[in-house]
């Protein structure tokens, strides 16, 4: 067990779960001790690994002073596991910039639409980043494409 202090809250912090559904979306939870170690409450972005596996996620907070961590299909396809198994976790804070990069397609529809760009803009961070990342995670240019076309008229609607 690797130690797990509050003097130091960047030190990486080790344990097992077992992964559960929560809805439809697998998770662990966090153990308190581990939440505290942290020294921070809200969401916190860390990174480490899942079975020996690279990993890169946030942790939700769940009341309490305590978090879960979701567990996405690449990390489980990664470390080969899946809800039920019991999971090691090594987790540290992530200070690195979590920048999303918005498609190129993207950014030519906003150049060519002014007033959908001024709409983007005006988004919070938070919803610019959710739909820069479901954007980019299109692989299929034609369904990419159709997704900008309906992200620019939701963009102007809102402009209404």
């Amino acid at each position: 067990m690797l130690p797990q202090s509050k003097a130091n809250p960047g030190a990486p912090q080790q344990f097992s779960a077992i992964i559960y559904k929560l809805g439809i979306n697998p998770c662990v939870d966090v153990p308190k001790s581990i939440s505290q170690a942290f020294g921070k409450r809200g969401y916190i972005p860390v990174k480490g690994s899942l079975n020996g596996h690279s990993i890169r996620a946030t942790l939700v907070p769940r009341g309490e002073g305590q978090h879960r961590l979701f567990i996405n299909t690449e990390m489980r396809k990664q470390a080969s596991v899946d809800v039920g198994d019991r999971v090691q976790l090594v987790l540290q804070i992530d200070a690195d910039p979590r920048v999303v990069t918005m498609p190129d397609d993207f950014a030519r529809a906003l150049q060519k639409n002014s007033q959908a760009k001024e709409a983007f803009e005006r988004l919070p961070p938070s919803q610019q980043k959710e739909m820069l990342t479901y954007l980019y995670l299109i692989k299929n240019p034609e369904t990419l494409r159709r997704n900008i076309e309906k992200a620019i008229a939701r963009l102007l609607k809102q402009d209404d």
